[in-house]
This record gives C-alpha cells, structure tokens and sequence, in this order.
C-alpha cells in the first residue's frame, strides 16, 4: 500500500476533535479525523449541551478563574450557529436560548445575584413573579428566578453540522486497534497528531510512551433520566455549595418523548453507587424545588459516565482552562468543558503557527478507510424503569 502523507491526524471525533477538525479543514488543512467506536459518542453525547457562561460557578458566593474564563463563550457559539464564526453551526438546534437559577427564598439568593452580576455581568436579572413561566409558577417553587443568558445546543445536531461538511474525511478505527497501529498498518504519517478522545488519550500516550509530565483526573458520574418530563425545563437548582442541586436540562426521545436529563450534585455520587440512590436524590431535590409536580408515574433511567480532563490544582474541581500535553509530534487534549471546544481550538491552531505547520490545501481521499456512524443519545439507549419508592 503506498504511504499516505497528510498535515493533520486527529483521534476522536467528540465534539472538540470535530470542532477542531472542522475550523482546520476549513482553513485549508489537509486533516484525517478517525473515531474507533462512533462520532459523538463518550462525553459529548453525554453531555446536556449547556454552554455555559460560569454564572453557575459563583453559586457559592465566590467568582473562580474557571467562572471568568467560561464567560466569553456564550458568545462564540452564537456566532457559530449564525454562521458567522470560525465553524459553521447554522444547521445545528438550540434546545433553549436561555436557562434559569432557581434559589429558594432567603437562601443566599442576594449574595448569589450580587456576585454573579458585578463579576460576570452579561443578560443576567431576576424575573418578577408575574412574569415566571406558568410551569414554574404551577409547580410550586417558592423563590427567585434568575434569568442566565446561556443556551442549550441539541447536541445530536450539532455533531451533524460539524461532521457531514467533510464527512469523507471522517473514518473508523477497525476492531481494538490502537490508533498508532492504525496508522502504521495503513502507511499514514503526519506532521502532528492531535489526540482529543478525552477517555482514551492517557492510555494513548502510555502507548506511545508519551504520558511523562502527564496529569490527568477523573470524575464518574451517574447521570439521571425520567420521563414523560412533567414540561419542558432548563434550569440550575441552587444549593448550597458551588454545586446545583440538580441540574435538568429537556430532550426529546424518537418516539417524541420528553425526558428530563439530570445533572449536578444528584449525578456527582460515583457511576457504581445504585441507580435508586441518584433517583431518591432527585426526588428529594425535586419535593423542596418543585412540590406540585406529580411524578409518581414516571419512569427513570440513569447513565454512568466517566468526565476525564487534565488534572486541576484544586482537588475535586476542573481545570480553568482546555489542557493540552505535548509530546514529540502528538497533542493529547482535553477541553475540560462542552463549552470551551472553540478555546482548546484556539491553543492547537497557536501551536501549529509556532511549529510553521500551514495548511497544505492538499485534500487526500481517504475512502479506502471504513466509514463511521453517527453515536445514538443516552435517552434512545437506556432502559426506563419504575422507582422503588
């Protein structure tokens, strides 16, 4: 077989491989994207599609470097899904333009809206009760709602718009190959290999005797589901660390379904802890936040994930930024959150510039690779069951 020269490889088609991928492609890269399981799939399809703005970070009080850095991204998706950024999101969905705070009365609700709006400022304000949504007012919260300029991406949509533009550029990992025996058995060199398959980069460079100097962490978490979901709700409810409660964002299912995705503090005990320990919890959280909302008749699904990111200086908490290893030719990446993808693309292209790696123009045709399908959502995969009260 006759060797394969491009500029770019990248392992990992979550959405920070695809982003960067694309925004490369487009500038002219010559780029192979290869996934070993499905695009999408781990972290990404995982995730609830917030982008946040780190208005959920200062919940204890205190604005950290990590809540300050995530406030310019907002912006930069909604560039992208106008089509005016770096990548062209237009064919991607919002799921919700905006989100909510939900803090129960006289429970740190004017430290939390003071903090937020002096430190982080953006489209951030208390809604007078009149005004509440009639679901919220309707499910007996007793509080304030804080408006947070922060959208909700349908993530499904999202992989498609960054994907199908170049998607014969976008291949499959045969069997348990490892990505370097991969790309030695199909003769495919390139002048830097970008690793952004967050689960898998550390056992990567362990292989590629890469990982010296490499700190990586991760935190298993046991994502909640239930459905019907009583209305369609996006929300932060507001405890009392720098944690929410839970937070609930809403999916459909195929079959048109809605479903309640259910993250903080209810999914942080742990993937191996029982499923009826996160649904009690978010039962509880649900009987103080939202008392009229009837959900004896639901059904409930959970989904074990585990977040992997570069190692933070603070224990139990993420870094405040996208974290890249280098070593020789190869990046290990990790964007830390859904909503620094566009960043973590911003620090590799600045390492390519001061490595003098340019666009080649070059576009190889990459059909003799197996194609790769498209990952299947956590809500179309799991199986729902009654609690046990």
């Amino acid at each position: 077989m006759a060797d394969k020269h491009t500029d770019i490889v990248i392992i990992g088609a979550g959405i920070a491989g695809l982003w960067t991928f694309n925004r490369l492609k487009r500038l002219g890269y010559d780029v192979l994207l290869l996934e070993k399981d499905s695009i999408g799939c781990g972290q990404t399809i995982a995730s609830q599609g917030i982008i946040h703005s780190g208005l959920k970070y200062a919940f204890a009080g205190k604005i950290n470097k990590l809540a300050q850095s995530i406030s310019a991204m907002p912006d930069l998706w909604r560039n992208a899904l106008a089509g005016k950024g770096p990548v062209d999101l237009s064919a991607a969905r919002m799921n919700a333009g905006s989100q909510y705070l939900l803090i129960p009365s006289g429970f740190m609700g004017g430290l939390v809206k003071l903090v937020t709006r002096q430190a982080l400022g953006g489209n951030v304000h208390e809604i007078a009760q009149k005004d509440w949504p009639e679901d919220i007012k309707n499910s007996g919260f007793r509080g304030s709602v804080i408006y947070m300029d922060e959208p909700v991406l349908d993530i499904p949509s999202a992989l498609h718009a960054l994907a199908e533009p170049y998607k014969d550029c976008i291949r499959k990992i045969e069997d348990s190959e490892s990505p370097q025996d991969f790309l030695q058995r199909h003769n495919i060199t390139a002048k830097k290999i970008i690793y952004t398959a967050a689960t898998t980069n550390h056992i990567a460079a362990i292989q590629n005797k890469d990982e010296a100097g490499l700190k990586t962490q991760k935190r298993p978490l046991l994502m909640g589901m239930l459905k019907p979901a009583p209305f369609p709700l996006y929300a932060h409810l507001v405890g009392s660390s720098d944690k929410p409660v839970a937070t609930i964002t809403t999916h459909q299912c195929k079959d048109g379904t809605l479903i309640w995705y259910l993250g903080g503090n209810v999914a942080e005990r742990g993937k191996e802890v029982p499923e009826i320990e996160m649904i009690r919890a978010a039962q509880k959280g649900f009987e103080r936040y939202l008392p009229r909302i009837d959900l004896s008749s639901v059904s409930w699904a959970s989904l074990p994930i585990d977040r992997v990111e570069g190692s933070s200086t603070t224990q139990g908490w993420m870094p405040d930024t996208p974290t890249i290893h280098e070593a020789g030719d190869s990046f290990y990446c990790w964007p830390t959150k859904l909503t620094f993808a566009p960043l973590l693309s911003d620090y590799i292209l600045e390492k390519l510039e001061r490595d003098n790696i340019k666009p080649s123009t070059i576009a190889t045709d990459w059909s003799f690779l197996p194609e790769v399908n498209y990952a299947t959502t956590p809500w179309d995969k799991a199986e729902f069951t009654t609690a046990t009260q």
